[in-house]
């Protein structure tokens, strides 16, 4: 369902510009000022030194401003919300008052009307006494004054010339294949126009409302040349990833095959265990064997997980959650191989190194052909999950108080909260955006989006899904600013490995967030995340919202049914990674929370209810 998120009106062609939340634009004109503008009652906002100041209308999502008028009225998103403002403005306002005096503080003379005359034709129509309180009415009286009103303000006048224009919109992100890249430019040809536009701090250009005709795309280079990328249709609007290349890793060109008497040294990588791998594929895929990556990484079961960092032809670093070399351990513990550590306090865990320039690509002596080792630092899939993972191993079951006592991740990305520990202390969120951080993501819209939540969503599980916009207004208190989705990150349809799964309440709200690792279940998914259990763990959650019926008890005691709505999950990932999520494989791997846990040295959960 289309959610419009901002409107703007345009007094000299008497039009509102409605925005989606999809990007795309709305047009409506023609009929009456108050069916541009979803404002059936005419409401106003009260106005400070010429800015518009609301102080108890909600729901709205912009002004309009008309020619040869002070008045600034309420945008609606639709019908229903502008009509619901007005039985709430009659209600709160007018209740006290008689319907004589409402049409004086409603439709005052100093504004040119007619109000004796207004009271008369209000009554008449609506069959409400002038006389009678606001809050006398009963449900059917207020909804016919209601309808009244609408008539009488004119919203059903020239209906006949009501016309609503849908433009297709395309967004471009800049990108360097995993990470935005701000300042690039571009240049829009379209219907004999040139336009050039630059991304911001998180590689997004502004929104591209298409004309009547297709628009060119050329990119401006770095030597200032201009390159056309590609071109978006009249009809349907586009999501690109534009991407630019600061640095290849490719060597002269030559022929693909090397000559048969180059002699060629193994070059030590690490490599980032992907969702699918096996020990035998990832030997056929870098030219080793399945026994050369067990003894590199000390592993004495074929068992590897997603996101697990192995050393090809080099010890797996440490730490990154390699599994250390196998040690005398009591009989009554698990081993090392198959718990992943010995106990919560073995070893002092160590803080993770950044990951840049630990791959280097062998090359022939002549410095020909293809590079010989061909995955990257970041290896393309979900780069963030082998932090997520690498934490996970090296805490192995330690509760937020030892965790803290190393690493805080309120603090590591500045959310402004002190401590993890204490139920009024949630770190999932922080521990999510800080993995997100550490692969090159931005977290943070910039503060020149105007966005008042520009900076306080990623102490939130919610800030993923949505946060506060604009101030539309000087003086507009900050519960009344609405939501709009989060530019950081795009909402995906199913759940694929790496994304970002927000538990949502059914009233609508991020209560916990964490990443997917595999399917646990038919309807579940088993998430790897920080503050379940007090831990960082993995644990299954329901993916799909349930309803189910239940029997309540009123306030006058009588036993009826009710539906009951489960916590369900949305998935999503960072925007400047959709390029790669429409490329990647989107099954999931069979995945028992459990023995995930046993592996990473989790015999048990404590507390298997706590998740936030």
């Amino acid at each position: 369902m289309t959610r419009f998120i901002k409107a703007t009106y345009h007094p000299n062609i008497k039009a509102a510009e409605f925005i989606a939340d999809d990007g795309r634009h709305l047009i409506r004109s023609g009929g009456s000022l108050q069916w541009r503008i979803c404002n059936a009652g005419d409401l106003v906002s009260p106005v400070i030194n010429g800015i518009p100041c609301p102080k108890k209308t909600k729901g709205y999502i912009g002004f309009a401003k008309a020619a040869n008028s002070d008045h600034h009225f309420f945008i609606f998103p639709d019908y229903e919300t502008g009509r619901a403002e007005l039985k709430t403005s009659l209600q709160r306002k007018y209740k006290n008052k008689t319907l004589s005096e409402t049409v004086k503080s409603y439709a005052p003379k100093h504004d040119g009307n007619d109000s004796d005359k207004y009271v008369n034709d209000l009554s008449k129509m609506s069959g409400v006494d002038k006389n009678t309180k606001i809050k006398d009415l009963s449900d059917t009286q207020l909804s016919s004054l209601m309808d009244s009103i609408e008539r009488l303000e004119g919203y059903h006048a020239d209906a006949d010339t009501r016309k609503e224009i849908w433009l297709q919109v395309s967004h471009i992100q800049a990108t360097d294949g995993t990470r935005p890249l701000a300042n690039e430019e571009i240049v829009v040809r379209m219907d004999g126009k040139e336009t050039t536009l630059k991304s911001n701090a998180i590689g997004k250009f502004p929104p591209i409302v298409h004309g009547t005709g297709p628009a060119e795309i050329h990119h401006k280079t770095i030597d200032g040349d201009l390159k056309k990328v590609g071109e978006l249709p009249a009809d349907k609007g586009q999501h690109w990833s534009l991407i630019t290349k600061v640095a290849e890793f490719f060597g002269t060109t030559a022929p693909v095959k090397a000559p048969d008497n180059l002699i060629t040294k193994k070059q030590p990588l690490h490599y980032t265990v992907q969702s699918g791998d096996t020990l035998n594929k990832i030997a056929t895929r870098l030219k080793t064997n399945v026994a050369q990556i067990k003894k590199d990484n000390h592993l004495t079961k074929d068992t590897i997980l997603p996101g697990q960092v192995l050393g090809i032809n080099q010890p797996a670093p440490v730490s990154l959650g390699a599994t250390p070399a196998k040690k005398a351990t009591p009989k009554s513990a698990p081993s090392v191989a198959e718990a992943g550590a010995v106990s919560a306090n073995a070893f002092k865990p160590k803080r993770i190194p950044t990951l840049e320039n630990q791959t280097t690509f062998a090359r022939s002596k002549e410095g020909a052909g293809e590079p010989l080792a061909l995955i990257t630092p970041e290896d393309g899939v979900a780069p963030w999950m082998k932090y997520a993972l690498a934490e996970a191993k090296r805490f192995h079951g330690s509760p937020e108080q030892e965790i803290e006592k190393d690493i805080n991740y309120h603090k590591e990305i500045k959310d402004s909260m002190k401590s993890m520990a204490g139920k009024d202390n949630a770190w999932c969120a922080a521990f999510a955006n800080w993995c997100l951080m550490k692969a090159g993501y931005p977290i943070q819209n910039p503060k020149e989006t105007g966005f008042v939540d520009w900076s306080a969503a990623k102490a939130r599980a919610d800030g993923f899904r949505q946060l506060h916009g604009k101030k539309e207004s000087k003086g507009q208190k900050y519960d009344d600013i609405p939501f709009v989705p989060n530019p950081l990150f795009v909402k995906i349809d199913e759940p694929i490995y790496g994304a970002i799964a927000v538990i949502t309440t059914p009233s609508n709200h991020g209560e916990h967030v964490g990443f997917v690792y595999g399917r646990s279940a038919k309807d579940s998914v088993c998430v790897l995340g920080g503050n379940q259990s007090d831990m960082i763990c993995f644990r299954g959650f329901t993916e799909k919202e349930v309803i189910r019926k239940t029997k309540v008890k009123t306030k006058t005691g009588k036993i009826v049914t009710a539906e009951k709505k489960s916590k369900h999950l949305e998935f999503f990932i960072p925007a400047s990674y959709f390029h790669a999520y429409e490329k990647m494989s989107k099954s999931l791997s069979n995945v028992n929370p459990d023995a995930a846990n046993k592996t990473i040295g989790i015999e048990f959960l404590k507390d298997k209810a706590k998740t936030t």
